[in-house]
């Protein structure tokens, strides 16, 4: 007997939940070992990515057979998109506009996946359920934290430093993991206040999981001493106190008094937990600094203002920013440089407004403007709630950037903003799509998910190939996916072209060596590329164009250790004197060369 079209529906549902919470309980949170960094870098967003992938696949994969539903705010998404695209196009600055490529594949892929949410048509059960596992996920996290904090001892096998003694769970970082327990400490707020009290044993067992997240969580986000955390958690608890005064005057809930209680009692603990643990602390004047912000909010408006129409062009930020901050220091007596490999402006409208001008900003402003339009329909207590909830991840957002360092910070926006959409937005059906159509939609889900399988694989190559010191040629040639990490096998592939030129003094090589480091030093302009291409220039010869490229790395890095006189003499002294016959190794520990392609400032250190 054939199924009907309501039992195929139902039974969508259900496995797009059953992937969903089995990415929420166990694909977040595992670890692999990694050589740090942001976004397909950690490998826990690379099996994020799968399970989106996934996700997306089993909510379009018979999407031609039934009229689609969609909503006018993911129409107005799609619109506010298209704008953020269009710079990608331009023609006069795009020349490294593949670098923001990856982003805006996760735009599109972030589109698609809130798609197929929408064709799961989940009933208020279902979307509740989607609630559930974010929570979930914030549950583990938080489990995570507190075995980091409390548990782990030195030398164990996550990497997890027990002398900072500071529980970044998976996220690597202090402030992606207290933004993310933030946001499920508002969430669990806002699901109780909505908890139906029957049947009452089920209630009672969610209360108590409410309530854990609560007081652990508030000790976590205190360990943390991330300002941008504990900013958002106030604010979000801010905005949740007109619905919570409403609903204790309402059904005087002794049980939900109790546990709010229990947010400045895990407070309390976090703060002993401070004084009483070994761990690093961080000073109360970070309360009070920018901890280099103003400088670089300050100079990135400068940026803005200077090319507000069409910036510097997708992919540019770092080479722009340091180029024109040396512009305007050499303008300035007194101003001091930067620290080094920055590849974000902490503040994600400024990156955008950069790189890509006027018209991505005015994507974002109408991203904003859409969620706000949505939660204007709802009563006012009611949207005051939601955009408590939303609040952590979008301080965090104008602080750092939290959606290249953590898809789960993404994904969870995705939802949110999708369970919102689904109760209050306005629904549209379209007719159902052309039957050709299916093909392009199966093969991006199976596609993402065959790329990050594979990237998965390539990047625990990489790690074996980094931790080897007797590490050869082969085994990076033998990486099964280098797309992953584009930039970082390129520098290992061409430092052992510049080895080799150098142990054979091959003109032509080293030559060949930096004209590649003229292109890569044109969107990622490190210190330590400078320095080996001037070396390579050095042994070809071409002592005027050394000289030249040397004096622009000083001007962009004037307080780099490694471009100082002392540091390169002793280079060229070791490099003039070197014995024939040696290795690859002995020539990189006499010279030595710089060899380990750090990822951008922000990533995880």
């Amino acid at each position: 007997m054939m199924s009907s079209p309501l039992q195929q529906q139902e039974r969508l549902a259900r496995t797009m939940l059953a992937s969903m919470a089995f990415y929420a309980l166990l694909g977040m949170h595992l670890y692999l070992p990694h050589l740090f960094g942001i976004g397909l870098q950690l490998p826990f967003n690379v099996i994020g990515w799968f399970f989106v992938g996934l996700m997306t696949t089993l909510g379009l994969w018979h999407w031609h057979r039934r009229r689609l539903l969609i909503s006018r705010f993911w129409l107005g998404l799609v619109a506010a998109s298209c704008l953020l695209w269009l710079p990608f196009f331009y023609v006069h600055n795009n020349s490294v506009a593949g670098h923001a490529l990856p982003r805006m594949l996760g735009l599109c892929g972030g589109l698609l996946f809130y798609l197929a949410l929408q064709q799961c048509r989940f009933n208020g059960r279902g979307r509740r359920y989607l609630l559930y596992c974010l929570l979930a996920a914030v549950s583990v996290e938080i489990l995570l934290g507190l075995a980091q904090f409390f548990v782990l001892e030195p030398g164990n096998r996550f990497g997890y430093n027990t002398e900072v003694r500071s529980p970044y769970g998976i996220f690597q970082h202090r402030n992606v993991m207290a933004s993310f327990v933030a946001t499920g400490m508002v969430l669990a707020i806002y699901l109780w206040l909505h908890e139906a009290k029957s049947p009452w044993r089920g209630f009672v067992l969610k209360s108590v999981w409410f309530s854990a997240v609560l007081g652990a969580g508030g000790m976590l986000v205190v360990l943390l001493q991330s300002r941008a955390g504990q900013l958002g958690l106030l604010l979000g608890l801010l905005l949740l106190q007109p619905l919570i005064w409403h609903t204790l005057i309402k059904t005087r809930s002794k049980r939900l008094l109790a546990s709010l209680l229990l947010i400045p009692l895990g407070i309390l603990l976090g703060v002993f937990g401070l004084e009483v643990f070994e761990m690093s602390k961080r000073s109360l004047s970070i309360y009070t600094q920018a901890d280099g912000r103003f400088d670089i909010y300050a100079h990135g408006l400068r940026m803005w203002l200077d090319q507000p129409w069409f910036g510097f062009g997708y992919g540019s930020f770092e080479s722009a920013f340091y180029r024109t901050y040396a512009d305007w220091r050499e303008l300035t007596p007194g101003a001091p440089p930067l620290f080094t490999e920055m590849g974000h402006p902490h503040n994600e409208f400024l990156l955008w407004a950069i790189e890509g001008g006027v018209v991505p900003l005015l994507g974002l402003v109408l991203m904003s403007g859409l969620v706000l339009q949505l939660l204007y329909r709802l009563p006012l207590v009611q949207s005051l709630a939601w955009v408590g909830v939303l609040t952590p991840i979008f301080i965090h957002s104008q602080t750092e950037f939290p959606f290249y360092h953590s898809l789960p910070h993404w994904l969870m926006v995705l939802v949110l903003i999708y369970v919102i959409d689904a109760e209050y937005g306005q629904r549209r059906l379209l007719a159902a799509p052309p039957h050709w159509s299916r093909w392009p939609v199966r093969a991006w889900g199976l596609g993402l998910m065959l790329f990050m399988a594979t990237g998965l694989y390539a990047g625990q190559q990489l790690v074996r190939y980094e931790q080897n010191e007797q590490r050869t040629e082969a085994e990076l040639r033998a990486v099964v996916n280098p797309l992953i990490w584009y930039d970082r096998v390129a520098f290992y592939r061409h430092h052992w072209q510049l080895t080799r030129a150098l142990l054979t003094a091959d003109r032509a090589q080293l030559l060949d060596y930096v004209s590649w480091a003229r292109r890569f030093l044109t969107h990622t302009p490190r210190a330590g590329v400078y320095y080996n291409a001037y070396l390579a220039l050095g042994a070809a010869g071409e002592e005027d164009d050394a000289q030249r490229l040397l004096g622009e790395a000083r001007r962009l890095y004037p307080n780099v250790q490694l471009l100082r006189s002392a540091s390169i003499r002793r280079a060229r002294d070791r490099l003039a004197s070197l014995a024939p016959g040696l290795s690859a190794a002995e020539l990189n520990k006499a010279i030595p060369l710089y060899d380990h392609l750090r990822p951008a400032i922000g990533g995880a250190y």
